[in-house]
């Protein structure tokens, strides 16, 4: 049955485009961020200074969410993925210059995310315009699969293109596929709702009214509450992950922070891939809510682990020494790998249900406006937990860190279901 469900979601056309699309979108925007990732912090030799890079991904998303999701619902989505597809494009190529100099890293970084916005806005609220709501699950999981699939690859490629080609290599071929991606948007055709702009004068009014109009709904419903603080969690604690990744790989672990793509990266991705599979095949057998309860305990003991690895005489051994490539101390990397493929895994468990209810519970008239003030809080929780992470690790070291999270995360996996039932969330 779900295997005749696939096949009719693929012979979608509509849905093709979208998707083949994404395919090549989300790879480029993975590939880049890696490489900037670590770029940066092997340029400065500063988690603080990481963070600062992640904060220039997060500001303008914070200023530009509530617009970007107005306008996808006032103007039409297809254009603005196609006008923000061939900016970003042009704008990448810009890196190639700018990587050796940090204080311009970061003002061009702030300048293409806010480009992005408008197109993962946009995107984001196409999905159930050119799927039927019974398709929107698999669809959904097949999304957040691909998206895995181009993390996995993307960070993966990361590490070869710099170690053997070339550390300029990674922005030419993200710009390249970001161009050949805007051809699938001009061949999307789908029915939008457009809710009409008001004048001029009153456009700044409005943009508050229209905003409100999301945070109240947010608010309004529990089950929607509920969702958008395990969205939000999720997204954070992925971006703290990737910003700690390779000051971790090279601080505690001895290991070339290039190599963070090989086993941080690579491993998270895979396990998300694991995730996908488990959801697209049990997906509606179960109740979500064990899937997602299931997932934050995973998140919670990986962090554990994680957090008393930074404590291993074994690994201090290794970290006295030298910097190595991955491959010359096994012992430690695989383990390791392991990990972070169970906290992807458990992750995605969570993020995936999570993130198809919360579209399931939006009506379409305010799709955009409700995911603009979701994607809004998610970029400023990410914001405080990278910027507070990356100083604590260069002050603290990343224990603390790492302790309080595989806390949380526990907590939620033992006590969530119970916290849901006392605020008649299940009963939804």
């Amino acid at each position: 049955m779900q295997f005749l469900e696939q096949r009719k979601l693929l012979a979608n056309r509509q849905f093709l485009y979208l998707w083949l699309e994404q395919i090549l979108t989300q790879f480029s925007y993975h590939l880049m961020n890696f490489t900037l990732i670590v770029s940066v912090f092997k340029l400065t030799k500063s988690n603080f200074s990481v963070s600062l890079l992640l904060l220039c991904f997060f500001i303008p998303s914070i200023i530009n969410a509530p617009i970007a999701g107005i306008i996808s619902d006032h103007f039409s989505r297809k254009k603005i993925m196609m006008r923000a597809n061939l900016v970003w494009a042009t704008l990448v190529l810009a890196y190639i210059f700018a990587r050796r100099h940090f204080l311009l890293i970061l003002p061009l970084t702030i300048l293409i995310q806010t480009v992005d916005e408008f197109f993962q806005n946009a995107n984001g609220a196409t999905i159930p315009s050119v799927v039927e709501k019974e398709n929107l699950l698999i669809a959904n999981t097949l999304f957040s699969f691909t998206s895995y699939i181009c993390l996995l690859l993307g960070s993966l490629l990361v590490g070869i293109l710099i170690r053997f080609i070339s550390p300029y290599a990674p922005f030419i071929l993200a710009s390249l596929l970001v161009y050949l991606g805007s051809f699938f948007v001009s061949k999307l055709r789908f029915e939008q709702k457009i809710v009409k702009m008001p004048k001029r004068k009153d456009v700044f009014t409005h943009i508050i009214t229209e905003l409100s109009k999301g945070w109240t709904y947010i608010r309004s419903s529990r089950i929607t509450s509920f969702l958008v603080g395990f969205i939000v969690a999720l997204s954070g604690l992925l971006s703290l992950v990737l910003a700690i990744s390779p000051g971790f790989t090279e601080s505690v672990l001895g290991i070339e922070a290039t190599d963070a793509s090989f086993i941080f990266v690579l491993p998270l991705a895979v396990g998300m891939i694991g995730a996908g599979l488990v959801l697209n095949r049990y997906g509606k057998k179960f109740r979500k809510i064990k899937f997602m309860q299931t997932g934050m305990l995973l998140v919670g003991l990986c962090l554990l682990f994680l957090a008393l690895t930074t404590k291993s005489s074994r690994v201090a051994n290794f970290t006295t020494r030298k910097v190595y490539n991955f491959e010359a101390v096994l012992g430690v990397s695989l383990p390791l790998a392991a990990i972070i493929s169970i906290l992807g895994f458990g992750g995605a468990l969570v993020f995936v249900p999570a993130y198809t209810l919360f579209q399931q519970n939006i009506p379409e008239d305010l799709r955009g406006r409700v995911l603009s003030t979701n994607t809004l809080l998610t970029y400023i929780f990410s914001a405080v937990l990278t910027f507070l992470s990356g100083f604590f690790a260069d002050t603290f070291g990343f224990l603390p860190i790492l302790i309080f999270l595989s806390v949380s995360g526990i907590f939620l996996g033992f006590f969530s279901r119970k916290i849901l039932i006392e605020a008649k969330v299940l009963e939804k």
